[in-house]
């Protein structure tokens, strides 16, 4: 060994530490309340960066599981609110495309193995 300390770069970093302490509290535990699509806005947020550094991955190193799996957890996080909140339709178009970029990312990845 080296000695040296590997470090990740420091906006993966935030970005892991504040996506599960985002996504960690299940939704059903708590109340949703006045700042429910805030709440939803924040998460997708951080979702949005961790999933363009995942279409990058995906472009340079073929790693189109990653992005499928980050893909997942956006369709699961709106879910969630649609569930909670059904009358929101702009949330619910939003989820129909949502869906249809994972659908296209699996089919890609089936394509690659």
């Amino acid at each position: 060994m080296s000695g040296r300390i590997v470090t990740l770069s420091w906006p993966w970093t935030a970005g892991l530490v504040g996506m599960a302490l985002s996504l960690g509290t299940p939704i059903e535990v708590r109340a949703w309340d006045a700042n429910d699509r805030q709440l939803y806005n924040n998460k997708m947020a951080l979702l949005q960066v961790i999933r363009d550094g995942a279409g990058q991955r995906a472009a340079q190193s073929g790693d189109v599981e990653t992005l499928c799996l980050v893909l997942g957890i956006g369709v699961d996080v709106t879910e969630r609110y649609v569930q909670a909140k059904p009358k929101d339709e702009q949330i619910r178009k939003r989820l129909k495309g949502m869906r249809k970029d994972l659908l296209s990312c699996l089919a890609l990845m089936q394509q690659t193995r």
